[in-house]
């Protein structure tokens, strides 16, 4: 792409010069579009995006992480945001937990599971004698996608780069995933999230679990969401049981 670049304007220049030599100094306005729209071209290709790129490896904290993701104009969800959710808690938890995005509230906040969903996610957690200060909660998707769509297949892979530097600097040891969305993109799988549910996966060396998002428990009703509640209650009684032997380990 390049060599053809270069190899046009070297074309252009020898055109204008023999139109010079021939007496003609002025250039058709369809040439003058045509030049312009390569110096366009080149103008962009010189222009860094604002991303991850390939420098993440030389983040070394978790501020400095915060700053490039709320500095990020790599996909379209950066003209329609309203915060950049980074996410929050404790900086070196056993416990880390992982949702789809941010929805309307914390697009207004700037934080994670804030409003209905927050506070099911709280007592969820209260349930099985954890405290939400003692975790890091965050999502794959830092921006809201307009509407509270799912999240496309583009805007994941966009915003992987930064949750994978993100795990690395918090070093938890149990990650719990909420929803399927942030389980099959973190596992980089297509398994439903009935069939991811129940067991533990290895993330290189991090153990990952999966439930329901706190906002599907609460789309539903009467026995639907008792059903849907129950299994929910399963999978904390687990994270529970893996959580409290890695709490020994480091009070022990």
């Amino acid at each position: 792409m390049q060599k053809n670049l270069q190899q046009l304007l070297e074309n252009l220049i020898l055109w204008l010069k023999y139109q010079r030599q021939a007496g003609i100094d002025e250039i058709p306005i369809q040439i003058l579009a045509q030049i312009r729209q390569i110096d366009m071209a080149k103008e962009k290709k010189n222009i860094p995006s604002k991303g991850p790129g390939d420098n993440l490896s030389s983040i070394k904290s978790l501020s400095q992480l915060q700053t490039l993701v709320e500095q990020c104009e790599l996909c379209e969800l950066a003209r329609t945001r309203g915060k950049v959710v980074f996410g929050e808690g404790n900086p070196s938890p056993i416990l880390m937990i992982i949702g789809e995005a941010p929805g309307r509230e914390e697009d207004i906040q700037g934080r994670p599971f804030v409003g209905r969903s927050g506070e099911l996610l709280t007592k969820m957690l209260r349930a099985i004698n954890i405290d939400r200060k003692e975790v890091f909660i965050t999502s794959v998707i830092k921006c809201r996608p307009p509407g509270n769509r799912t999240p496309s297949k583009k805007e994941i892979n966009t915003c992987m780069p930064y949750l994978t530097r993100q795990i690395e600097l918090l070093c938890p040891s149990i990650i719990l995933c909420l929803g399927g969305i942030a389980a099959q993109s973190l596992l980089n799988v297509t398994k439903s999230l009935s069939s991811l549910r129940g067991k533990f996966y290895d993330l290189n060396g991090i153990k990952v679990t999966v439930t329901y998002h706190p906002a599907y428990l609460l789309r539903f009703g009467g026995m639907k969401q008792k059903d849907l509640k129950r299994k929910a209650w399963h999978d904390l009684q687990m994270l529970q049981a893996e959580y409290e032997k890695y709490k020994k380990k480091t009070t022990g």
